[in-house]
């Protein structure tokens, strides 16, 4: 306030002065497009340079969003939807934490129904998702593997310079530093929209289901679900690899927005819907993802659990990002909920998906000891197990065929030691103030130990008859266990969750 007004008793003149112009100025369609750019440009530089100081409460006391609304739908001026957009992200972050019912843009953003606004926004968010995208791919090429490429590889590897490299030449940490290019901030106020705005929802969804003369006018790129599912595969792979706060707190707002997606019935349904389209999937990171293409045609939902998997697998670093790991959890359960109300039985590699969640227990159980922070930790492992004892709970409306639910079962029987791990780490770990369960299963009451119980059960139940019969390797073992399925059922413990609330 010092600089820009000279002292605090001239500030509210300068700085109504000031909102006021950049109203006036952006409402005004009789103006010039360079103007108007120019103003819009000058705010938002204003406004991420005095992030969450003082000056900010001026920009809620005068209400911008009309004037940002006329930017995005004008004929002259609609070229500028990414930054006026992205003013509107910062506008409704501005001290959201403690002010957000006095904060009118997230008002605004909840009340609005301009369809045209939200469609704008959209192709906005979709044309800046693709350039990320393209950023990554330009740095390493992760196209699926044909005969041409795997050859020209093998012939690249036995170059002098690289068979004889001590290290591995162009290591991802130092190629992938500076990534996500500045275009991904569109996530900022795509979430908004998501998270505050139920006709944003399903204009979202609509893009996936638009008749194919209304895809024919837009353009012959991807729908932007399908943009932000590759984009996300490729903040995830590379989220805690280069060491970046930036580049972490691009993941963290990925998996809020992959949460918010799966808690939106209206967009899952349209996720499970085929795709004709391609969505190219990160395969940067190292070791390679042991995920296949995505081909069409095929429900993008499994596009986006992939995307869960890259995030539980890629990041397991000692300084863990539990918050993340929560979020992913959550974004998971909630979509095997709705699968089994739904009565949708999605055919999926769902064994890398158990292989994930399991081999997230064993690093917790493993490394507890030497984690940076271990705050959370007690909740991650609880709604983990929860998680699986769902699937275990629910597998026959779930999993497409028997094979599945006896590869899930084969899954937690050979991991039977990590499962026992949990006692000791869920011990060590405890808070006597935790309720991480307390609403996510029935009864109100935490059942974390019954749960973990009912999964220990199961894994030794089976594991005694597989020592028994002499099994020694996995193809014999789930051979046993689907045999032993097939001709007794699956006996697993009580149902400890709800049918009627989502998790």
């Amino acid at each position: 306030m010092e600089i820009f007004a000279g002292g605090v008793n001239d500030s509210d003149k300068v700085f109504d002065g000031l909102t006021s112009a950049i109203d006036e100025v952006l409402s005004d369609t009789t103006a010039s497009v360079s103007l108007r750019h120019e103003v819009l440009q000058m705010a938002v530089i204003f406004v991420c340079g005095i992030s969450q100081l003082s000056p900010g409460a001026y920009f809620l006391r005068h209400d911008l969003f009309p004037c940002i609304v006329t930017t995005i739908t004008s004929p002259g001026t609609g070229q500028f939807t990414f930054e006026a957009a992205l003013l509107l992200g910062l506008l409704a972050n501005f001290h959201k934490s403690d002010a957000a019912k006095m904060n009118p843009y997230l008002s605004r953003i909840r009340e609005t129904t301009d369809e045209t606004l939200m469609r704008k926004l959209c192709w906005a968010a979709n044309f800046a998702a693709a350039a990320v995208v393209k950023a990554y791919q330009s740095i390493l090429d992760d196209s699926p593997p044909t005969l041409t490429t795997t050859f020209g590889s093998l012939l690249s590897a036995l170059r002098p310079d690289r068979a004889l490299a001590a290290k591995p030449v162009d290591p991802p940490r130092e190629l992938f530093k500076n990534q996500p290019i500045e275009a991904c901030v569109i996530l900022l106020p795509l979430f908004e929209f998501l998270h505050g705005s139920q006709t944003f929802r399903k204009v979202f969804a609509e893009t996936l289901t638009a008749h194919d003369e209304q895809k024919e006018a837009v353009s012959k790129s991807s729908p932007l679900p399908l943009t932000l599912l590759s984009l996300f595969s490729y903040l995830l792979s590379h989220a805690s690899s280069s060491s970046s706060p930036r580049a972490i707190a691009y993941a963290n707002l990925a998996l809020n927005t992959l949460l918010v997606i799966s808690e939106s019935d209206e967009i899952l349904a349209a996720l499970c819907h085929d795709a004709q389209e391609e969505i190219r999937l990160c395969r940067q990171a190292r070791p390679p993802p042991p995920l296949p293409p995505f081909e069409p045609p095929r429900p993008p939902l499994c596009a986006l659990l992939d995307c869960c998997i890259l995030w539980l697998r890629h990041n397991l670093h000692k300084k863990l990002e539990v918050q993340g790991y929560l979020t992913c959890i959550r974004a998971c359960f909630r979509v095997l909920w709705y699968l089994q109300k739904e009565h949708i039985r999605l055919v999926y590699h769902w064994q890398e998906l158990w292989r994930a969640l399991i081999l997230l227990l064993d690093f917790l159980a493993g490394k507890i000891d030497s984690l940076t922070t271990t705050g959370g930790v007690e909740q991650l492992v609880q709604e983990t197990l929860l998680l699986i004892d769902f699937t275990l709970c629910r597998s026959e409306q779930l999993l497409p065929t028997p094979t599945a639910v006896h590869e899930l079962v084969y899954e937690v029987v050979r991991s039977a030691d990590v499962f026992r791990k949990q006692r000791t780490l869920l011990d060590k770990v405890a808070n006597p103030r935790s309720d991480a369960l307390q609403k996510r299963v029935s009864g109100g009451q935490s059942n974390a130990a019954q749960v973990l119980e009912n999964i220990v059960a199961l894994a030794e139940q089976f594991e005694g008859k597989l020592q028994e019969a002499g099994i020694r390797s996995a193809n014999q073992g789930l051979r046993a266990v689907a045999k032993d399925i097939e001709k007794d059922g699956l006996s697993y413990g009580a149902d400890l969750h709800g049918t009627d609330e989502p998790p």
